[in-house]
């Protein structure tokens, strides 16, 4: 732990001397005038903006923005590309930090790769001490490979807890099952599945709410190492071009981290927080994550809003079968996981909470992978709706890996909000391999299925759920939402019928992101009168081959104009 924290700090140190400086650069004078650029806007190309106190004051000629702030510096961009910065709708910043810090396995690892990576990481802890890390997938094993005794050979004298991708499954040895206290006679949690062989005994496998059972008794990161984790996720989600984002299931641990690093300036971007509410823990307050809603507005500052409450309704569609299905999946799963999944909350106590929400203005964030968990989300914002009217928020169903046909217009008509994952819509292991072996060929024609909710007119934003995924990086999305293939091209297809334009995939992650977390009369587009929240980058996607645009590269990031992320390479551009 102590070499982590060490090695947390010197990187997140790095980032604050970088910060620091930059800010400093930028108190000089928040007027500048870009040149020689070539700026997207919603009506298409200019060469030049100005920006004055942090909000754009002249979009177009170069004489059009040296006449709107004479004698403000100027900044030469030798024709590279200005566009407004990027909004992940979904993801997981205190995690994606702390996981890099952990025991990490390389995505799409097989059995013995596996075993070699957690050997080194048990090589260098202390006996007795945690061995935390991710991300395994289903498809690296054999057939009852994967068990607690496979852990137990690596580890013998320390408890071994390993996510797997989606992040809804832990693997653990015997040492983590004691230290939880789970033997053969634990029942399953509610939403959980405690996997078991054929003697009934626990396999190492926890599914869903069974995964807490070992995460209760799991040492808690440090204050030190969730500010490390933060700094080092917030600044690497800069340099890709991430000026906004929705973090998707805050909770009391993290709240405060969180609040205190934006209101302290450390945390740049703008954040809608999404607080987590989980029923099936307990019906206190503090259980259930009531505590954090009731008192949300003590952590809120300028750039932390917490105006959004994020449910899960189900699982996800993996060898788990926890997703929740209108049809049932190809195989039996366990003994004891239903064949169509594992819905979460029932409609009479969900019904009443997403009223009592929507009420309250709060924002519903729904984690829904299967198509009978959308229908669930959108059922519940039907009822919302009869209840209180129409003025409330525009709720969001999230991830939507399956949709049925007959629900893909419900979303527009509720004024509702669609949230795709588009990192891993295109051939990766998980979804290839271990979602499709239990769905079908068939189903996973429309796999999510991004093109027909476009289609009908509906808000449509895309979140990262990173760390869930390998990387944050937008570009991959952005790219693979038009290709439907591997970054890079490749001749396999996932869901090609629901590939969309190079222009659809910019505006939601720009003006439609904006207007999710419900500021886009602040930001989203480079126009007179917004918020100089941009970025810059060596050339526009639109010049470049589709199946190289996971390759774009940031130079700069700015959030209010003031300058937040200057990468090396841009040492040839001038700098407010």
């Amino acid at each position: 732990m102590k070499a982590m924290l060490k090695a947390a700090s010197a990187l997140a140190g790095l980032g604050l001397t970088l910060g620091a400086a930059v800010q400093g650069h930028a108190a000089e004078s928040r007027d500048f005038v870009i040149t020689n650029a070539d700026v997207l806007t919603p009506s298409g190309s200019a060469e030049a903006l100005a920006v004055h106190d942090g909000v754009i004051v002249a979009v177009g000629t170069t004489a059009d923005a040296e006449a709107k702030l004479p004698g403000a510096r100027r900044i030469d961009l030798k024709g590279a590309a200005v566009m407004p910065g990027l909004v992940d709708s979904h993801v997981h910043v205190t995690f994606a930090g702390l996981e890099q810090f952990a025991c990490r396995i390389r995505p799409g690892a097989m059995a013995r790769e596996i075993a070699e990576t957690v050997k080194g990481c048990v090589a260098k802890a202390k006996p007795g001490e945690w061995i935390n890390g991710g991300n395994w997938v289903a498809a690296g094993f054999r057939k009852g490979e994967q068990n607690k005794a496979f852990l137990d050979r690596l580890a013998p004298a320390n408890p071994v807890v390993l996510v797997d991708e989606s992040h809804h499954s832990l693997w653990v040895n015997s040492a983590a099952l004691r230290a939880a206290g789970i033997t053969r006679q634990t029942p399953d949690p509610a939403g959980g599945v405690i996997d078991r062989d054929g003697k009934g005994e626990p396999t190492g496998l926890l599914r869903e709410t069974a995964a807490g059972l070992v995460y209760s008794v799991v040492p808690a990161p440090s204050e030190e190492m969730r500010r490390a984790a933060l700094k080092l996720s917030t600044g690497q989600m800069l340099s890709y071009g991430i000026t906004a984002f929705a973090d998707a299931g805050v909770t009391m641990a993290d709240v405060g981290t969180l609040s205190a690093l934006s209101a302290e300036g450390v945390l740049k971007q703008r954040v809608r927080g999404c607080m987590r509410w989980t029923p099936l823990l307990g019906d206190t307050p503090e259980a259930n994550g009531m505590a954090l809603i009731n008192a949300r507005a003590a952590y809120s500052t300028p750039r932390f809003r917490l105006d959004c409450v994020k449910v899960v309704l189900d699982g996800v569609p993996t060898e788990s079968r926890t997703a929740y299905m209108l049809d049932p999946y190809l195989a039996h799963g366990h003994d004891d996981v239903p064949t169509r999944g594992l819905p979460m909350i029932t409609p009479d106590r969900l019904n009443p909470a997403i009223a009592a929400f929507d009420r309250m203005g709060l924002t519903v964030k729904f984690h829904a992978v299967g198509d009978a968990a959308v229908r669930e989300a959108i059922d519940s914002v039907a009822n919302a709706r009869k209840v209180n009217g129409w003025g409330g928020p525009s709720h969001d169903v999230g991830h939507n890996s399956f949709v049925s046909p007959e629900d893909i217009t419900r979303v527009r008509d509720l004024q509702m909000t669609w949230e795709f994952s588009p990192y891993i819509w295109y051939p990766t292991p998980i979804a290839s391999k271990d979602i499709r072996g239990v769905i079908g060929d068939e189903r996973m024609k429309r796999w999510i299925p991004i093109r027909d909710a476009l289609e009908t007119g509906a808000l449509v934003v895309a979140g990262s759920d990173w760390s869930v995924v390998p990387s944050v990086n937008p570009w991959i999305a952005i790219e693979t939402m038009v290709t439907r293939q591997i970054p890079g091209g490749s001749a396999e297809t996932l869901g090609e019928g629901q590939k969309i334009t190079l222009a659809q995939a910019l505006r939601i992650f720009t003006e439609n992101g904006a207007s999710f977390l419900g500021q886009r009369d602040q930001f989203g587009s480079i126009e007179t009168g917004m918020k100089a929240d941009f970025i810059v980058v060596e050339r526009s996607p639109y010049k470049v081959p589709v199946n190289e645009i996971h390759k774009t590269k940031v130079l700069q990031t700015f959030i209010d104009g003031e300058q937040v992320y200057l990468s090396s390479e841009a040492t040839g551009q001038g700098a407010p």
